[in-house]
């Protein structure tokens, strides 16, 4: 079987098999995070997308991290394994032989950033000892993630300024040691190291011993890391209890052993001479400078975490206030939608009843019409049986006209049959025949097409425009103004009336102007009501 071979099967059984012996620890990896492992011969990766690993071209992607095997005959140990303890246990074993090696191929931020740190912990490779999970059990805070209580952003803004003023770079860890925040600026040194699984190792424990010690004592305290730096730790103290702690790699009591530093590259797997370069921006201090400084770092980090426990409040107040906004957006949205179907269900409706009215009720009428016509001119028609159809006939003809200006009012044929223009002229027409309000309409410009659910909503709009005129505004006169030129179509409707407060003091809603507004919005159009001490201006423009 060809090594290319053994690697996706490998691949396969690791990364997507569902009964995976590291699927808890690939649970805590984010989406997009890329995983390879290679031999000399082929390599294999997978992609996590949706929650799930999928095998993708090694090529295709930058992967957080390669599983890198000196032989191929290797990949069937891991075949048999069968939970992350197991994994990890062969994994640091064939490490320590040199039988593989784990490539770190992104930054350190980056790679915790996307899950790794946790990934490294759920298989044990990164493991607190057992005191140090006693010390941490009790913790009143325990159970909420120190991304929940804190104000990242704002602590990465801290620590990223006195990097700078102080020289030295600083992280914050939680209480499981992972780093939360890394300042962007400070010595190379402790990147370059932590490069390296063992590295990483060698880094977590001396930050687990770090962090222990100040749970105990509750006071900043000054160390020597695993690779003879000069570290000072500051516990980070909310509400009585130690939620995580700032941590400064600064310096050497005298000037590096490039020998020694080189003998500590090759142990961690780098390479030494980036490491020796970094060496030369590292100060020289006294333990008394390190402990003013200690000092000053940690009188910052007893307010910073309060303040950035109400930055936090603060944000998700602000939060709070964005969902609120967005869930009133959707329902505005939802409403919007039920209101558009409601029109279109009443505009089927009313259309449905105009042909009816005008199909069999109004031919109905006008055939009772026909005969009464007929029976006039029959023979023997005494003069008071001619009076009762001539009767008869007159209050027929009334239910007619009556049922035809109905059918019209509720579905204007003629706007189908010949536009919007002509069925505002006849609805103008009706309205002087009824009122003894001046009506009059305007046009400038041609018509064109006009989408059927424009026509029957700009229609709809002067309709009721024309029917508040009435019942409100003791207007003399009213005018309706059609216009189309190349921003769109215009409608003004415009009266001499009485006029009306836009805002009533008794917080009625005026049901015409919303139906109004939301239909002009319905049809992309915009609507504007001008009310002032004498007449109203109504303006809908509808761009094209």
């Amino acid at each position: 079987m060809s090594v290319q071979v053994l690697l996706e099967e490998l691949a396969q059984r690791l990364f997507i098999s569902e009964d995976s012996p590291i699927s808890s620890a690939l649970e805590l990896l984010e989406d997009g995070a890329v995983l390879r492992v290679s031999a000399p011969g082929g390599c294999a990766a997978g992609e996590k997308r949706g929650g799930k690993i999928a095998l993708i071209d090694p090529e295709q992607a930058v992967p957080l991290f390669e599983i890198n095997f000196a032989d191929p005959a290797n990949l069937e140990a891991f075949k048999k394994v069968g939970s992350p303890e197991e994994f990890g246990e062969l994994f640091l074993s064939m490490a320590r032989e040199e039988k593989l090696r784990l490539d770190m191929l992104l930054p350190f931020m980056e790679l915790w950033t996307m899950g790794v740190g946790l990934f490294l912990q759920e298989i044990g490779i990164l493991s607190a000892p057992s005191a140090y999970a006693e010390l941490i059990r009790p913790l009143q805070l325990r159970d909420i993630a120190f991304t929940e209580i804190l104000d990242v952003k704002y602590l990465q803004d801290l620590v990223n300024e006195l990097a700078e003023i102080t020289g030295v770079r600083l992280w914050v860890l939680d209480m499981n040691s992972m780093p939360v925040v890394v300042s962007v600026a400070g010595g190379e040194h402790c990147k370059l190291i932590i490069d390296s699984l063992e590295g990483v190792m060698r880094c977590y424990d001396s930050s687990i011993g770090g962090l222990a010690e100040l749970k105990k004592t509750m006071k900043p305290k000054v160390r020597i890391c695993h690779a003879g730096f000069i570290c000072f730790d500051a516990p980070l103290i909310l509400g009585g209890e130690m939620v995580g702690m700032i941590s400064g790699d600064a310096s050497l009591m005298e000037p590096a052993d490039p020998e020694k530093y080189r003998r500590l590259a090759e142990e961690l797997g780098v390479d030494p001479e980036p490491l020796l370069a970094s060496l030369s921006q590292v100060r020289s201090v006294n333990i008394e400078e390190v402990e003013f400084l200690l000092s000053v770092v940690n009188a910052i980090a007893q307010v910073v975490t309060e303040m950035s426990f109400k930055q936090y409040l603060l944000s998700a107040q602000i939060k709070e206030n964005k969902d609120l906004t967005r869930e009133l957006w959707f329902k505005n949205t939802e409403l919007k939608a039920l209101f558009q179907s409601f029109v279109e269900i009443q505009e089927r409706e009313r259309a449905a009843v105009a042909r009816d009215l005008h199909d069999d009720t109004g031919q109905n009428l006008t055939n009772a019409l026909v005969n009464l016509e007929l029976a006039l001119n029959e023979e023997g028609v005494t003069e008071e049986m001619r009076e009762r159809i001539e009767s008869a006939s007159l209050s027929i003809s009334r239910v007619v006209k009556q049922l035809h200006d109905l059918s019209a009012s509720l579905h204007p044929p003629v706007l189908d049959d010949l536009g919007l223009t002509e069925a505002l002229r006849n609805l103008v027409r009706r309205m002087n025949a009824d009122n003894p309000i001046e009506f009059s309409l305007v046009t400038s410009g041609a018509e064109g097409e006009l989408p059927g659910e424009a026509k029957i909503n700009l229609y709809r709009i002067v309709q009721e425009a024309l029917n508040n005129v009435v019942k409100h505004s003791g207007a003399g006169e009213a005018e309706v103004r059609l216009s189309r030129g190349e921003g769109g179509v215009d409608v003004v409707i415009s009266d001499n009336g009485r006029g009306f407060d836009e805002s009533p003091d008794d917080g009625r809603v005026r049901l015409g102007m919303v139906n109004m507004r939301e239909r002009a919005e319905q049809i992309g159009g915009t609507f504007e009501c001008q009310p002032c001490e004498r007449g109203v201006t109504i303006s809908v423009h509808l761009p094209l």
